[in-house]
Parts: structure tokens; C-alpha cells; sequence
């Protein structure tokens, strides 16, 4: 899925390449090569796209200059990346297969924190001030802190998440993998 901000088109995919298209008149600005495939959309924020690879790579593109800012890869056993990430105030969140959501800082990619899960992590997160929503395959929806990881908040459904959160009145509504739309209240 594309990823429009700032005139430009940001699209990353099975061909192993971020590419960049003037939105205006649909020419390609150009593109930057990564270690594979992916299946995420990128998030944009200060100049870069943000997104994980199926190789276990995270990776920040600038794309004024259409080079590798930063990438992020595990010392061992990277699990690839099938959530999109979330993007604010210099941290960007993402949601990992290796069991956990993660966090890194947009300026050099440095880990702020990691919050461990039960089951994978499809889901790709919403920030919503200062929490971030996600769920996971075993069932679980949490709210975390965005600045510390720390949790704030977290629901058991006893059936998985592969669906990403959405907010909007005041709600936080999520579908589980066995069909029920789960909507929760900030009154509640």
C-alpha cells in the first residue's frame, strides 16, 4: 500500500526497492534498493521513510538524497517485519514477528525500547497522544506508553490479532482473527 505526504508517492515492495513518485504528475523520482521484499507500508516523517523488511530488517530511507539513513537488524535470528509502523515525535513504533513491539529513534535508528509479546506482532500500531495500540496473535490488545514502552493498558480477547487498531470519537475498535469488532470507550 502507498504511503502519500509531501508531494511524493512512497511505495516499498516485492521487488526489494523503496521507490519515490511525484504524486503530481506520476514520474519516478527515483528509488533505493533493500535487503528484500515487503509487505508493509512505509510511515514519513522528518525526510524519511520508516519500514521493516521480510529479510528482519527496519529500515530509515532518506528520501531527499534516496539513500539508507539507517537500518536496524537483530544480532540474531531476525524475524521479518509484517506490521507498518507508526511515526511521532522522533520515535517510530513497529510491531515485530519476533514477539514483541519495538521502538527506535527516527534521528539514528537507536532502540528506546522493546515491549515483549506472547504471540507475533501483524498489527501495526496507532498513537494516539502520548499511548500507543497494537495487538498480537495470542489474543492481547495493549496500550503502551510511546516515550517508554512501559504499559498502560492491555485486554484479552482469548483469540488473535492480525487486524490493526483504528481510533476515532473517543474509541479504540479492533477485529480479531475470528471475526468479532471489538470497540472499547476512553469513558469505560
Amino acid at each position: 500500500t502507498p504511503t502519500v505526504a509531501g508531494g511524493k508517492v512512497f511505495l516499498a515492495g516485492c521487488d526489494g526497492k523503496l521507490h519515490v513518485i511525484d504524486v503530481e504528475h506520476g514520474k519516478a523520482i527515483g528509488q533505493v534498493s533493500i535487503d528484500g521484499p515487503t509487505g508493509t507500508t512505509p510511515a514519513t516523517a522528518e525526510g524519511r521513510a520508516f519500514f521493516g523488511s521480510e529479510g528482519g530488517a527496519f529500515w530509515a530511507i532518506d528520501y531527499e538524497k534516496l539513500e539508507v539513513a539507517w537500518k536496524v537488524v537483530p544480532a540474531v535470528g531476525g524475524q521479518a517485519y509484517r506490521s507498518s509502523a507508526a511515526v511521532a515525535e522522533g520515535i517510530v513504533v513497529v510491531g515485530s514477528r519476533a514477539r514483541a513491539v519495538e521502538a527506535f529513534a527516527t534521528f539514528d535508528g537507536s532502540r528506546r525500547w522493546r515491549f515483549a509479546t506472547r504471540g507475533r506482532v501483524d498489527s501495526s500500531p496507532v498513537i494516539v497522544g502520548s499511548r500507543v495500540f497494537i495487538g498480537d496473535t495470542a489474543g492481547k490488545i495493549f496500550a503502551l506508553d510511546v516515550s517508554s514502552g512501559k504499559l498502560s493498558w492491555e485486554f484479552d480477547a482469548g483469540v488473535g490479532f492480525s487486524s490493526s487498531p483504528a481510533v476515532a470519537a473517543g474509541c479504540l475498535v479492533m477485529a480479531s482473527e475470528d471475526g468479532t469488532i471489538w470497540c472499547f470507550s476512553d469513558k469505560n
